[in-house]
């Protein structure tokens, strides 16, 4: 199996890979990125830093890559290697690695010299890079592949079930999915194979469900592989708030974890978040709540997902924000809008970031200096109830 390969089959189970999600900085300098562990990215002359929700530089712009802070730290690229940075910016690992991913159970997967091992939130090497190819630790074992076939170790690198699988996904609830003679089944933490692989693409288990393909067709399946929704759907997304989107005969609609249609007949549907989801209808975006009631009317040109209560909408080309209820929160006045996190959004307007709270209010604004492009102006407007300048130039680098 071919690392690209291996590694798409991963990502379907696990989500973005840390190495995979660097940003073509087209543009040198870039703001208006989420707070995470009360800190934002900041892009400036092509390098990433950190600033605090005070405007301060809190890590300098130096990275090549930056991602998030999860859980306290960081992945970051200088040049072509990987590192880890906590959150008070000191280096954790240093940048010796090919690929990093972020901490999970306490581990990190990493690749080195064509080798996968883990490291621990110390910065240490604690499982040895030995691995063909592996995953991310997902209830203190993770899948590891060793001569072109996959078995599972233990967060101590001790092997509990023997390299025999074609491939094995991360477990969740216990049960894992795993690839023999091209057909997906599970197996449980013991290696015994506990649903037979019968299926063209299974995912992982979610409250006891999970969706497979059987044919050309997608259903749902409980823990003891008693067929919960039919194989009707061309697909079906993962359950979320106990409701799945599936497309069948060209429309979309939802489906409850009992495999009840609640609503159908739609241009198409988003995933549900916090409750609620975004459809689209005579293309316009509207709004109804996992039991299929609309709650907003599809009069928005798009709509994003609910993060923090809020989620942005579009009119003619201009953002803002509304509330679960469906009203308008935030005015739909700016050229660019973000999900709102840890209490923040960013938002443009003229070529200028603002980060606003939920009440419309300027927290920090951000914008790049017209005359010296070598100047980014970090304006805290709360601070003492004055604005508090704050200027990012080269000599910060």
């Amino acid at each position: 199996m071919k690392l690209l390969s291996k590694l798409a089959i991963a990502t379907f189970f696990v989500g973005t890979l840390a190495a995979s999600a660097q940003i073509d900085a087209k543009n040198n300098n870039k703001v208006g990125f989420k707070f995470s562990n009360g800190y934002s990215k900041i892009l400036f002359n092509g390098k990433y830093g950190f600033i605090n929700k005070n405007g301060d530089l809190s890590i300098p712009c130096i990275f090549d890559y930056s991602g998030d802070f999860e859980n306290n730290f960081s992945v970051v690229r200088y040049k072509d290697k990987y590192g880890i940075i906590a959150i008070n910016g000191l280096q954790l690992v240093d940048f010796d690695y090919d690929y990093i991913e972020n901490f999970n159970d306490g581990l990190a997967l990493f690749k080195k010299d064509g080798k996968f091992g883990y490291i621990n939130t110390a910065g240490k090497e604690v499982i040895a890079a030995q691995f063909d190819f592996a995953t991310s630790f997902s209830e203190k074992i993770a899948s590891v592949e060793k001569n072109g076939k996959f078995g599972v170790i233990n967060d101590k690198g001790n092997t509990i079930i023997q390299a025999k699988f074609d491939f094995v996904g991360p477990f969740k609830e216990g049960i894992a999915v795993v690839k023999i003679n091209n057909k997906f089944g599970f197996i449980n933490a013991e290696g015994t194979v506990i649903i037979d692989a019968t299926y063209e693409m299974a995912t992982s288990f979610s409250n006891k469900l999970a969706h497979v393909k059987k044919g050309n067709k997608y259903g749902v399946i409980d823990n003891k592989n008693n067929i919960v929704v039919d194989f009707e759907y061309a697909s079906i997304g993962k359950l979320s708030d106990g409701v799945a989107v599936f497309e069948k005969n060209g429309t979309y609609g939802l489906i409850n974890k009992k495999g009840k249609v609640i609503a159908s007949g739609y241009e198409y549907l988003e995933e549900s978040s916090e409750g609620f989801v975004s459809f689209k209808r005579n293309n316009l975006w509207g709004m109804m709540n996992t039991k299929g009631k609309e709650i907003a009317q599809p009069t928005f040109q798009t709509m994003g997902g609910f993060s923090d209560g809020l989620a942005v909408v579009s009119v003619n080309n201009k953002y803002g924000y509304i509330n679960t209820k469906g009203d308008l929160q935030v005015p739909i006045m700016f050229d660019k809008a973000g999900d709102f996190s840890q209490g923040l959004a960013a938002v443009e307007i003229r070529n200028t970031y603002l980060y606003i709270n939920k009440k419309s209010k300027e927290k920090l604004e951000i914008s790049l200096n017209d005359l010296n492009h070598d100047n980014i102006t970090v304006r805290n407007l709360e601070a003492n109830n004055t604005h508090s300048d704050t200027f990012i130039t080269k000599s910060d680098l």
